[in-house]
């Protein structure tokens, strides 16, 4: 049995010591082995740079192969691997909208783990991360999955172990290695169709493509393949029914989309909030015109109607679900046959992208947040009453008022984007060593334009001095702007690896695999200068401007013990220009095959992940924080809401003093095939990631506020003169919080993965394979401040603990039918507040609190899909699918916390359809 190695020291010197004595004595055992014998065709599988002929060796790899991408209907690498049971929250969704930092990306997040925790890789080798800077969690190395190729796919390895010592030290959570195809001769054709059956969620696709030369005959092979796919946008309105949005209207501080006008609070003559988000008594906005005041208050409503009770302005017809979607995707390869046992090679891919979100036009005036000016460091406060005297205040004194900008647009956001990647390779069999050396360009631009926004300057003059008339006929001409901004990313690496057999083994032969990497990493993130300068109101700002070279050697040695026992040993050595960091990963795994029928494996790892160029070189992040509750303006016990589910700004700084994260993993597991045809392999996981790269949370530090520690002290700066009546001691509204990248926290993830695959042929019924796949999370917990509570998230809020997909398919003539059924187990609707206890167990979910009970839910239901796919192939090189997915029309079930529902494990989309058809030529 592998055991944890409890110093990484001695383990980085006994890895040493073998690299060295190995790498030593090569030269005498190449001299005195025999010729080789012929042996099996051998591939190069994920976690692993020597070639072997068994994919189930010592790590834990899920395989998913072409022909299933194929039967299942998804039409992007995202829909593809959403629904893996390992992968988990944490990652992003092109459903998300155009507020987003990384706005038109999808991710993936292994372990819920944070997407900077999984390394994607295409054909073994890196990707340039999305152009935008993210400075959320986890969110720094974004791969935008959509950005890659799909229809050329030869399979997807999911290597799940933690730390990768071979492809990248940050691969923490795990590797999701995307592998193309090598060759192609021929042609085909494809295309598809998608649509909910209410009509809503259209997307089309088509692919080519062509290739001609056979690598054996011609010693020459070159291929091309175009996708194009494009999909319709969905707004709230359109689904509202079927999300049962009614649940979240009129729920002050939801931030639902129909809430972002009000609801209108009842102001007094004194100019200040008092308690209530009614109108005041008898009053309601049912009946309140657009311009008009609200009845019973010093409020003015000015540009649109408000409606319903609670004075909402309503944007399900403005705001969306799903963003229009247009992709371009060129991706080609060719490969030529040299003498002496030389290929050269060369790949060329091309994805154009572009997302248009649609948004509801701005609001301006009282209860609206104020901005940074990122230039000074400076907050534009949004004037909140107009004066005596301005042309929209008919009375002599001095009103609040709140306007929406229907006159000028709504503010939409189109983000386009432009992926390239070009890569030149040449490899071969010389002097007893498999060789490859290769050098990559990779690159990544996004280009954002957001319309019909508002000028700051002259909001902020025009109201103090009377000269802006909000309803005006001109007011879009004076008052609107657009945003040109654009953020790149780079990398352009230079490799050189090898491998060979070194000596004989009982088990057979041993082998070395090792390399040389170089990488510069370079990022730009260029605001429009309109924004850094504050004039836009209520936008953030997102600014880098670093480069660095990487430099990279790794290792590994497989020794076949014996028969029925294997072990690897790998490490790489990674050093950081920026900073001058330096990390050793080590990683040593082995299996043991007890029986024909029987097999234990396991691996001990460490990990190491450098802070990215966003979160330590020159970057700085503005935005707005939404949902948070001011401890010192919030007692929902004692009815003082006021500061509770509110927006505030929050200003992110880089930092050049953090330290890498680091991790350590391990997994143990068994393997039993009785049969060819019967397959189980259930393997344990552990991943304590510390040091954890994070800014800290707003709630946090407001939590803390007054306190001398530097990590809180004079962070929340609050406005004396806006208090309220209904707080004790109001020391007033948050005008902003500033925070900043450092090493917070910590987690630990830990659980069960089963993998169980079985298949039957008979004479007369065709043939039946049946696959189940699951991970189930024994803890997850962790902290976000070095010594605080440590927190047991396992079973709460976006931490469900079992997640698993049953699929079974029936091959009989020329038709296959495959069913699929995707579980995720109930979870509670809110964070856990107990602390761990040194016995490691934390209170149960207590619905009977109220505190844990909002909008009258507790518990997210579990929530359960079955898909049903056909595929044809009876006429010669056609081949027709049908894909009905989410066959029993389930409804995602409610998140209050998510309104209206989860994005990162719920689809709004309902009962889909697709038909697809392929013609090989």
């Amino acid at each position: 049995m592998l055991k944890r190695f409890q110093s990484p020291t001695q383990l980085s010197k006994s890895l040493a010591l073998a690299f060295g004595s190995i790498v030593l004595s090569t030269g005498a055992y190449a001299q005195t082995q025999a010729a080789p014998t012929q042996k099996q065709d051998r591939i190069e599988v994920t976690g692993s740079n020597v070639k072997r002929t068994d994919i189930e060796g010592a790590l834990p790899i899920q395989v998913i192969t072409a022909e299933e991408i194929k039967r299942s209907g998804k039409l992007t690498i995202t829909d593809v691997l959403r629904e893996l049971p390992s992968n988990a929250a944490g990652g992003l969704t092109e459903l998300t909208g155009s507020g987003s930092f990384s706005a038109g990306a999808a991710s993936a997040s292994l372990r819920g783990l944070g997407s900077a925790a999984t390394l994607v890789l295409l054909n073994g080798r890196r990707i340039a991360p999305y152009g935008l800077v993210d400075p959320n969690f986890g969110q720094s190395a974004v791969v935008n999955l959509n950005a890659l190729p799909l229809d050329v796919i030869e399979r997807i390895e999911i290597l799940k172990d933690g730390a990768s010592a071979i492809y990248g030290s940050e691969a923490i959570a795990g590797v999701i290695n995307i592998i193309l195809r090598k060759d192609f001769k021929g042609g085909q054709v494809g295309a598809s169709f998608n649509t909910s059956d209410r009509g809503l969620f259209k997307s089309n696709s088509a692919t080519l493509t062509y290739g001609k030369g056979d690598l054996g005959q011609d010693k020459y092979n070159i291929f091309a393949n175009v996708e194009v796919f494009s999909s319709k946008g969905v707004k709230f309105k359109q689904i509202e029914g079927y999300l049962n949005t009614q649940l979240f209207r009129g729920v002050y501080g939801t931030g639902v989309p129909s809430s972002s006008f009000g609801p209108a609070m009842t102001l007094a003559t004194n100019s200040a909030f008092t308690a209530g988000v009614r109108a005041g008594p008898g009053a309601t906005c049912a009946t309140t015109p657009a311009n008009a005041f609200l009845p019973g208050t010093t409020l003015r409503f000015l540009g649109a109607t408000a409606v319903g009770a609670t004075c909402l302005y309503d944007q399900w017809e403005h705001v969306i679900v799903a963003p229009d979607t247009d992709r371009v995707n060129f991706f080609s390869r060719g490969t030529v046959e040299l003498p002496g046992e030389m290929t050269a090679f060369g790949e060329l891919s091309i994805n154009k992208t572009k997302v248009f979100f649609a948004g509801a036009p701005g609001t301006v005036g009282s209860g609206v947040g104020n901005w940074f000016v990122a230039n000074t460091g400076a907050l534009n406060r949004m004037p909140t009453t107009l004066p005596v005297g301005h042309p929209n205040n008919p009375t002599n004194a001095p009103i609040f008022y709140r306007w929406r900008s229907n006159a000028i647009g709504d503010q939409n956001r189109t983000t386009d984007s432009t992926a390239l990647r070009a890569l030149v390779g040449l490899k071969g069999t010389n002097f007893g060593w498999d060789w490859e050396t290769a050098l990559l360009h990779t690159n990544s631009v996004t280009k954002v334009l957001d319309e019909n926004l508002l000028r700051g300057s002259v909001l902020i003059n025009g109201v103090a001095n009377g000269t802006l008339n909000f309803l005006a006929p001109n007011i879009k001409s004076i008052l609107g702007t657009n945003t040109n901004s654009e953020a790149k990313s780079g990398f352009t690496n230079f490799e050189v690896k090898g491998s060979r057999e070194l000596f004989k083994l009982p088990g057979g032969n041993a082998s070395l695999a090792t390399g040389f990497e170089f990488r510069n990493e370079s990022r730009v993130a260029n605001p429009d200068p309109q924004i850094p300068a504050g004039e836009v109101v209520g936008r953030g700002v997102a600014r880098a401007d670093a480069s660095r070279n990487v430099t990279t050697v790794f290792g590994e040695i497989v020794l076949p013990v014996t028969s029925s026992i294997e072990l690897q040993v790998a490490a790489r050595s990674d050093k950081y220009g920026d900073s001058g960091k330096s990390s050793f990963t080590p990683k040593v795994s082995g299996s043991w095959k007890v029986l024909e029928a029987l097999k234990f494996r396991g691996s001990v790892a460490e990990g190491f992940r450098a802070p990215s160029l966003t979160e330590s070189a020159q970057s700085s992040t503005s935005g707005f924080f939404n949902g948070i509750d001011d401890p010192k303006r919030c007692d929902r016990a004692k009815n003082i809401t006021i500061g509770c589910g509110v927006s505030m700004p929050g200003l992110i700084v880089a930092s050049p003093f953090l330290e890498p994260e680091k991790a350590k993993s391990s997994s143990f597991g068994i393997v039993i095939e009785p049969t060819r045809d019967l397959s189980v392999s259930v393997d344990y996981f552990d991943i304590r990631r510390r040091n954890e790269i994070t800014f800290l949370g707003l709630t946090e530090i407001l939590t803390n506020e007054g306190s001398t520690d530097p990590r809180y002290a004079n962070k929340v700066v609050r406005d004396p003169t806006n208090v309220s009546a209904t707080v004790p001691n109001d020391p007033g509204a948050v005008l902003f919080v500033r925070t900043g990248f450092d090493n917070l926290g910590l987690t630990t993830v830990q659980g069960v993965d089963l993998d169980a695959r079985f298949k039957v042929a008979t004479q007369t019924a065709g043939k039946f394979s049946f696959r189940l796949a699951s991970t189930y999370y024994t803890k997850q917990s962790g902290s976000g401040a070095p010594n605080a509570p440590v927190y047991d998230f396992n079973g709460y809020r976006n931490a469900p603990k079992f997640r698993g997909t049953f699929s079974t398919e029936w091959d009989f003539s020329n038709v296959v039918t495959t069913l699929t059924a995707n579980y995720l187990s109930s979870h509670a609707s809110y964070s856990n507040p107990e602390v761990l206890s040194a016995a490691g167990k934390a209170g149960v979910a207590d619905c009977g609190n109220p505190i844990n009970t909002y909008l009258g839910i507790c518990r997210i239901a579990a929530y359960t899909t079955v898909d049903l796919g056909l595929t044809y192939t009876g006429i010669k090189n056609l081949r027709v699918g049908l894909v009905v997915r989410n066959i029993g029309d389930a409804l995602p079930p409610i998140d209050p916390q998510s309104r209206p529902l989860n994005f990162g494990f719920y689809s709004p989309a309902g009962r889909t359809i697709n038909v697809n058809a392929r013609y090989s030529f």
